[in-house]
């Protein structure tokens, strides 16, 4: 975590965050390393799967380990984003939802799998 903590001081000191965005940054961190702390050890190894093909081949194909993922969550809700954008539109996100559902054992699948025939793409987010 000092790593993140370091990086978080030299964005502030190139001016790409602020001193209030700094202290947030931080204290996410702080949540996050909290949060890992206390989930049953058999639940750290879970993942988020992002697979993206156009025309049947992979474009995107990445799996993010769940404590990276709650860590952007936990940066999102403190710097107030609830929103992400798709194709130009906004898009809500209830974090708290999310976090929800990661955090849920039982719960493991496809959370999205979208197909644009036209575009000839196909998105899937899985939880492995």
């Amino acid at each position: 975590m000092q790593d993140e903590i370091k990086k978080v001081l030299e964005m502030l000191d190139e001016g790409k965050v602020s001193k209030d965005e700094a202290v947030k940054l931080i204290e996410a961190l702080k949540e996050v390393k909290d949060d890992e702390q206390s989930i049953p050890q058999n639940k750290r190894k879970r993942f988020l799967k992002i697979l993206v093909k156009k025309e049947g081949k992979p474009q995107v194909n990445i799996t993010i380990p769940f404590s990276l993922v709650n860590w952007g969550l936990n940066i999102a809700s403190k710097m107030g984003k609830n929103m992400i954008n798709v194709g130009g539109e906004d898009v809500p996100i209830d974090m708290e939802e999310l976090r929800k559902a990661m955090n849920d054992p039982e719960f493991s699948g496809k959370v999205v799998d979208v197909t644009d025939e036209e575009e000839e793409k196909h998105v899937e987010i899985e939880i492995v």
